[in-house]
């Protein structure tokens, strides 16, 4: 499922490659990735305007227009951007897709379709609408703080409550716990002020490490939980193995030789 580190990846390859070109036409494959809008509606407005800026709040990816509301986009969970010669082989599961002046293209592409398109006005406004709380990557060290003190709900799930921080999913949850060295399980409420700073302090390291490996699992470092999410698989320090449990409704894995689990 996209995270935030892949939906920042979305943002900067729509903003090079998509931005102030008029839109020449918009064809949709699959209405039902559209939200709130039809398929008559979403080409009716799009359809001459141009995209002009890009915005990501946690795993939602706003594109401004220089005229009427903006494009939102949420990937659910196999959805993501294709760039592209208009005349080029049309991706599988192509959803929906808009063609710019200069024969190129923006596919937006998903097997699951859970991904969702839709326009809103103000994206301070949907973000807010949607509950969403801070970006996991603007959140600071006392934010955290006060939002995990007054969770009633175990670490891990906490982290991946987009209402608490918006972004983080189960993978990059784990990620940051086990370079925190903290127990997933553990109530959030009881981290200490140095377990807090700790876990801040690694929760931007690693989704802006991750950014920079365009969230490619592959290209990140070989210590990495990322690379053992496996029952029983090593642990990538040395120490242990990797144990899975169950969050939020999600497979999970930590360490607990690592990150002080009985």
């Amino acid at each position: 499922m996209p995270e935030l580190p892949d939906v920042e990846v979305f943002r900067r390859t729509l903003a090079h490659s998509s931005l102030h070109r008029e839109i020449t036409g918009v064809e949709v494959a699959d209405p039902m990735v559209l939200e709130d809008v039809s398929a008559a509606d979403l080409e009716r407005e799009l359809t001459g305007s141009q995209l002009t800026a890009t915005t990501r709040h946690g795993k939602h990816l706003y594109v401004r227009r220089d005229a009427g509301p903006a494009l939102a986009l949420h990937f659910g969970m196999t959805a993501y951007l294709e760039p592209d010669a208009a005349d080029a082989p049309e991706p599988d599961h192509a959803r929906v897709t808009l063609l710019f002046e200069g024969d190129r293209r923006l596919v937006f592409v998903d097997q699951r379709r859970f991904g969702r398109i839709t326009l809103v006005d103000d994206p301070a406004r949907d973000v807010e609408e949607r509950g969403l709380g801070p970006d996991a990557l603007a959140i600071d060290r006392p934010g955290l703080h006060d939002r995990l003190e007054v969770s009633r709900g175990g670490l891990a799930a906490t982290l991946m409550d987009q209402s608490v921080v918006a972004g983080i999913g189960n993978i990059y949850s784990d990620e940051v716990l086990f370079h925190a060295r903290l127990d997933p399980r553990m109530r959030a409420s009881t981290v200490t002020d140095r377990e807090v700073a700790r876990l801040h302090h690694q929760l931007r390291r690693v989704l802006e490490r991750a950014i920079e490996a365009h969230a490619r699992p592959e290209a990140m470092p070989a210590g990495w939980l990322i690379h053992a999410r496996e029952d029983g698989a090593p642990c990538p320090r040395g120490n242990g193995t990797v144990r899975p449990y169950s969050v939020a409704g999600r497979t999970a894995y930590w360490c607990p030789e690592c990150q002080g689990g009985d």
